[in-house]
């Protein structure tokens, strides 16, 4: 093999006929390798049987992975976990735990004591009475949809792991987005009236 076949080893190693053989042997053992099978990270892209294996990896399967029943779902929170591993801590990352479980917009509101009475918020058991510093670390999720009791229950485990740890979940609450009589939930202990 001639110096020019290698133009990245130094021109010692590409001179040396062993190591031009053995250079030439891993070359084409290389080129064979399809680059999707090791580009497990391209998750775009990556087998369907790898996405489980993934999940994994990401300590996704006690965290909502059941609730992703499609493949397309499945990689939509994969894509996730990497977003909120890079926020994990901050409320930006609960927020990021409801898009990723594809359970639609929140707000969080953080502390429950300390509020005026100017109208600004609902007499609806969560404000409490008392001075700001008395309930600061304490936090509710207003969903914009229906919930499920299961989905309420993987978004307060995913939570656990990713909300900053200084804050304690009082309720997920969604009785803005309450169950109406239009045959979209049976009363079969799937759903709640309004909080989890």
């Amino acid at each position: 093999m001639s110096e020019g076949e290698f133009p990245d080893l130094p021109a010692v190693l590409a001179g040396d006929e062993r190591f031009a053989a053995l250079a030439g042997m891993w070359a084409s053992r290389l080129a064979a390798i399809d680059p999707q099978d090791v580009l497990v990270r391209w998750i775009e892209r990556v087998d369907v049987s790898l996405l489980p294996l993934l999940a994994e990896e990401y300590s996704l399967l006690d965290d909502g992975w059941d609730l992703a029943e499609t493949e397309q779902a499945q990689r939509a929170m994969l894509q996730g976990a990497i977003r909120l591993h890079r926020i994990k801590g901050t409320p930006a990352a609960i927020r990021e735990v409801f898009h990723m479980l594809g359970l639609g917009d929140v707000v969080v509101e953080e502390g429950r004591s300390g509020r005026r009475r100017d109208g600004a918020c609902r007499r609806d058991g969560y404000a409490m009475r008392g001075v700001r510093e008395g309930h600061w670390a304490e936090y509710r999720i207003k969903c914009s949809r229906q919930l499920s009791i299961k989905q309420a229950a993987a978004a307060r485990r995913l939570l656990a792991s990713v909300a900053p740890a200084r804050c304690w979940l009082v309720e997920i609450n969604f009785a803005d987005a309450a169950l109406i009589r239009n045959g979209f939930a049976r009363r079969d202990g799937s759903y709640t009236r309004g909080s989890v």
